[in-house]
């Protein structure tokens, strides 16, 4: 998860604990720069619930495109 948020152009923020903030920026269609959030739980040994890569695919769609988790 980590590897591909940061090979898309997703940027490391900050780290509490075992939760790492990610940051993405882009341009939306009206010429404005946004930045897109999401945060990623690690956890050695356990997998991400499937809710949570939803929600994390959602939050990053804006920067990465459509389907960019596949």
């Amino acid at each position: 998860m980590i590897a591909r948020i940061e090979a898309l152009g997703g940027i490391e923020t900050r780290q509490v604990g075992s939760h790492r903030r990610f940051k993405a920026s882009y341009v939306d269609d009206d010429g404005t720069s946004r930045s897109a959030f999401t945060t990623v739980q690690i956890h050695k040994g356990k997998d991400i619930p499937p809710g949570t890569l939803r929600s994390i695919q959602k939050q990053m769609e804006p920067a990465f495109g459509k389907g960019w988790l596949l």
